[in-house]
């Protein structure tokens, strides 16, 4: 059967899974791992067309949000709600400060958030010894939101081994120019010419 007249505004713009086969109620649709979680709503058990649809509807909306959807290419929705609750205002990258008892140092440490192709969570640190340089925080920081952007960019084909490089390669240039000699202080780094451009 095709819509009714009386709930063709409600189903104007976007279906939401409901069908009519019949002429005494409507029928919404919502699949997840091959189960039918919708239902049929009768138009005499809601007090009509319009109600029986509007409650299909809602249903729909409730199912939705409980099961959200994957985004294009089967990434995962991610950025829904994109309001990131850390304190550097980066989706996935927050810093905190920590206390190693065992070397007697302070430390200052960037925290990226990703997901393996398992679905299984993880956390990358960027960290820096106390005293650092606002550079050399800065250059953490930057290298923690690079390595999240190519972990949403890339998904599963994310290259790790070039995050070795962070402490002596500017990661988030194109190119990944090497750091000054100096950058970390009296350290000395070995460089590696692999990511030579």
């Amino acid at each position: 059967m095709s819509i009714p007249i009386e709930v063709e505004d409600l189903l104007k713009d976007q279906a939401f899974g409901v069908s009519f086969p019949c002429r005494s109620g409507c029928q919404m649709r919502f699949i997840r791992n091959g189960v039918d979680l919708g239902g049929y709503y009768s138009y005499a058990q809601w007090g009509g067309i319009r109600k029986a649809v509007e409650a299909a509807i809602s249903e729909n909306q409730k199912l939705r949000t409980l099961y959200k959807r994957k985004g294009a290419g089967g990434k995962v929705a991610f950025r829904d709600g994109g309001n990131p609750k850390n304190n550097t205002g980066v989706m996935g990258v927050s810093g905190s400060w920590y206390f190693d008892p065992r070397r007697d140092k302070y430390y200052f440490r960037y925290l990226v958030r990703w997901v393996d192709p398992e679905g299984q969570a993880h956390i990358k640190t960027f960290n820096l010894v106390e005293p650092f340089t606002a550079d050399q925080q800065f250059h953490t920081f930057r290298t923690a939101v690079q390595f999240r952007k190519s972990w949403e960019f890339h998904m599963d084909d994310l290259n790790h081994a070039m995050f070795e490089y962070w402490r002596s390669r500017r990661l988030y240039m194109a190119g990944h120019p090497y750091l000054p000699e100096n950058f970390w202080g009296n350290e000395s780094l070995e460089v590696d010419g692999r990511l030579a451009s």
